[in-house]
């Protein structure tokens, strides 16, 4: 089971003195004790304004797929670094928003997230930016494989590429750097990541 620790603090406290409250929650987590700990922030859990809360950092727990989840803790708080460098605050709703649309994915699903997440890291500056890539993630492909050469042995098995085609290349690595680059297909170090389709710019509200 997919879990997150969040390190937050009530972002005025913050903001407006070095002397504020913070402390360590993990999602999923009962309501009641929710609410107690909001309210040791002195925030009210049930009225939360997008303003109330700051995340300092984060850390993903699966004891199924640690290294999964410590990649994915990396990405994430570099995010949050990212944003608030540029300006934006990572809120609670905003850590709560990405963690329903993740927390169900396959292993192979996070594993596509990962390479999805470094292969945009240019139009990926805030949580909210990561939120709309995962609700899309049936948008790109992922292929396993480690270079161009085993990219182009892959593609020829399964049809993409022609023999005939094949053989007007003396060099398969070439042929795949070709592809790649011709295809605007991104190496990443889970594999190529193979946009198919184009995203759905809109953030869908989550409960």
């Amino acid at each position: 089971m997919l879990q997150v620790r969040i390190d937050m603090v009530n972002k005025k406290q913050y903001e407006e003195s070095d002397i504020y409250k913070e402390i360590k929650i993990i999602i999923p987590k009962d309501y009641q004790e929710l609410k107690n700990d909001f309210q040791y922030l002195g925030l009210d859990y049930d009225n939360l304004s997008i303003q109330d809360t700051h995340i300092i950092e984060c850390e993903f727990i699966d004891k199924e797929n640690t290294l999964i989840a410590e990649e994915l803790s990396t990405k994430i708080n570099n995010l949050i670094k990212k944003a608030n460098d540029l300006g934006y605050t990572t809120t609670y709703q905003d850590i709560k928003k990405f963690y329903g649309v993740i927390k169900n994915l396959y292993s192979e699903d996070k594993i596509k997230l990962l390479s999805i997440l470094e292969a945009n890291t240019e139009n990926i500056n805030t949580i909210k930016d990561a939120i709309i890539y995962s609700q899309n993630i049936n948008c790109f492909e992922l292929i396993g494989v480690c270079d161009e050469e085993e990219l182009v042995r892959h593609l020829v098995c399964i049809g993409e590429i022609d023999y005939e085609y094949l053989m007007d290349y003396a060099d398969m690595k070439k042929l795949g750097e070709d592809y790649v680059k011709d295809r605007d297909i991104k190496k990443t170090k889970q594999g190529f990541l193979i946009q198919d389709a184009y995203i759905q710019e809109e953030e869908d509200e989550l409960e």
